[in-house]
């Protein structure tokens, strides 16, 4: 019963520190679906941002990487599970963002 107890004092305790990074973020032009933050980091100059999306067509999983300044983005991965989205190409280059879209708004997260 120690073991027992022991191991839910130990998950308990640990975790809310688990997920502590992902947060929610709200995506306008595709209110139907849900947004989450995984993680934001850089890749040189660039920002980069994971993010989970959930919706009527299921869960994607999407990394970006961001040049704040002249607000472009790339796609550096996605997929259906984290292991496909660190499984695929990255684009090759860097694509204008446009007021209003999704990458718009993950992009203001990732610079922020």
């Amino acid at each position: 019963m120690k073991k027992i107890y022991n191991l839910f004092i130990t998950v308990m305790f640990f975790t809310p520190f688990l997920n502590a990074a992902e947060h929610k973020i709200s995506i306008p032009s595709d209110s139907k679906a849900e947004y989450s933050v995984l993680s934001k980091g850089s890749l040189g100059d660039l920002k980069t941002i994971v993010t989970k999306r959930s919706g009527s067509s299921g869960v994607s999983y999407s990394e970006r990487a961001y040049d704040c300044s002249n607000r472009t983005v790339k796609y550096l991965g996605s997929g259906e599970t984290l292991e496909q989205m660190k499984a695929s190409g990255a684009d090759k280059n860097m694509s204008e963002i446009f007021t209003g879209s999704i990458a718009d708004f993950v992009g203001q997260e990732a610079c922020n």
